[in-house]
């Protein structure tokens, strides 16, 4: 553990500036929106969400604690979240040994870097509960049907944050079929543990469920969580080419370990060690998120368990070597740790290179800060704005809400007005609507896809009228947008 501290006292600051640099990416500004609203007399489900309830309500408590929805503040949660993922590797890891926590660790830190974690995003969270279900059951002889409890409660907290949580549920029901298999296992504690942790995963899924209702908001709360997630968001690999240039270093390293276990002695370790095997099918399962996506962020669940795997094939490779000549020189360890740096170096500067200032600099949001100023200042106190350029952006720096249940344009909402063709123009209607932000680019929505969907048209025209009607445009000469004011 001491190695370990150690690693995190240099991990913490150098996070921490590579984050702060990084901006909030664009996910994040849609959490800190929704988040803050929450702050404003929102209640969850005003507007519509992207990801579970527990990501905004948790990232509103956690904020305010630190001092508030600042560049600062936000920058520490999410160091704070990866610290939280690092912790959560090594203690998963240590029923290997303490070399194998500690490779963990790093590799989860190079992770932390390269699947933007350095932005708020939810898999941070996953992980974490992630990897305490697996030291749960794993980190102990005891393995009780508690344990297999308490994995699914996890688990079930989890899924409050994002749906792909699911997958690890899958991945530990797999796990124990496969004891059972492999005759580890017989037939009915099998389905005792199979029966704990599906009870454990549903609990805080109906606790939610109950409070939703409680508040006449299970409808929505259905809708958001489970029923568009894994039904109505549509598949595509716009990012698969970043993904394989932005990861290559990791994709290499799985592929040696993959061809060193076609040896007989990697093979009869990872017989002899079911740990591995739950690891594994964690990691395998998660990887089926990214058949919707495939955002880096998207893979973060299954590379924390794929790191678990590394750690262990690597201890392996060194004892191997240990055993031909009785001791591990620092030469070699600097040798294995400069290839595995000289790959992330590789893998960085392919996609891009520009990212390494964020190691050397502070950044200055000056600008951005002067934007949402703007809008404040065109909306007045109590306004309400409609965005469709750079919303996400503008809606957080402004601090001002639309008079819409939903803060951007992508597929949910193009959803959303299927069975809501009006919205805009009741938006344009209502005279609490001072400011709107359009035209200022060809697809004029961010799901560009929806544009020429009946509705999705209906409800534009219905935007253009209102606007020509009862808004006036104006230009602010310091951020080349059209603005439109009420007249």
């Amino acid at each position: 553990m001491k190695q370990t501290s150690l690693f995190l006292i240099l991990f913490i600051p150098v996070f921490l500036l590579f984050t702060y640099n990084s901006g909030y990416g664009y996910d994040a500004y849609e959490y800190l929106t929704i988040a803050r609203t929450l702050n404003e007399g929102y209640a969850l489900y005003d507007f519509i969400p992207s990801k579970s309830y527990l990501l905004y309500s948790s990232t509103n408590v956690l904020l305010n604690l630190l001092g508030g929805y600042n560049h600062i503040s936000v920058s520490a949660l999410i160091t704070l979240l990866a610290t939280g993922s690092l912790l959560s590797a090594w203690r998963a890891a240590r029923i290997f040994g303490e070399r194998v926590a500690l490779v963990t660790v790093g590799l989860t830190a190079a992770c932390c870097f390269f699947m933007e974690m350095n932005f708020l995003e939810p898999e941070s969270w996953i992980a974490i509960f992630g990897l305490n279900a697996f030291a749960l059951v794993m980190n102990t002889k005891n393995q009780s049907g508690w344990r297999w409890l308490g994995a699914g409660i996890l688990l079930g907290i989890a899924m409050c944050f994002k749906s792909v949580a699911a997958f690890y549920v899958v991945g530990f029901g797999a796990f124990i079929f496969a004891l059972w298999l492999t005759g580890r296992l017989t037939f009915w504690p099998m389905v005792g543990r199979g029966m704990a942790v599906l009870i454990g995963f549903a609990l805080p899924l109906l606790v939610s469920a109950l409070y939703f209702y409680s508040t006449n908001r299970l409808e929505a709360h259905l809708e958001w969580t489970y029923i568009y997630p894994f039904g109505g968001y549509p598949s595509h690999i716009l990012f698969l080419t970043k993904f394989f240039i932005k990861l290559s270093w990791f994709l290499l390293l799985l592929v040696i370990s993959f061809i060193l276990l076609l040896q007989k002695t990697y093979r009869t370790m990872y017989q002899q060690t079911p740990a591995l095997w739950l690891a594994l099918l964690l990691a395998g399962f998660s990887c089926i998120a990214m058949l919707k996506t495939q955002a880096s962020h998207y893979f973060f669940p299954a590379a924390v368990f794929f790191a678990l795997h590394l750690s262990f094939i690597t201890d392996q490779w060194f004892r191997q070597y240990e055993t031909r000549h009785r001791h591990l020189t620092y030469r070699l360890v600097l040798l294995e740790g400069g290839l595995v740096g000289a790959l992330l170096l590789v893998s960085g500067l392919l996609y891009r290179p520009d990212a390494l200032k964020r190691f050397v600099s502070i950044a200055n949001y000056t600008d951005e800060e002067k934007a949402g100023e703007f809008i404040r200042e065109q909306a007045g106190p109590t306004g309400k704005v409609l965005l469709f350029d750079n919303a996400l952006s503008l809606y957080y720096l402004s601090d001002r809400e639309p008079n819409v249940p939903f803060i951007f344009t992508e597929m949910q909402t193009t959803h959303y007005i299927e069975s809501h063709p009006d919205t805009y123009g009741r938006a344009l209607a209502d005279t609490s609507l001072k400011l709107v932000v359009f035209g200022n680019r060809s697809s004029l929505i961010d799901d560009s896809t929806a544009l020429t969907k009946s509705a999705n048209a209906y409800a534009i025209g219905q935007l253009r009228a209102g606007l020509q009607r009862d808004f006036v445009q104006i230009k602010n000469p310091r951020f080349p947008l059209a603005y439109w004011i009420r007249k």
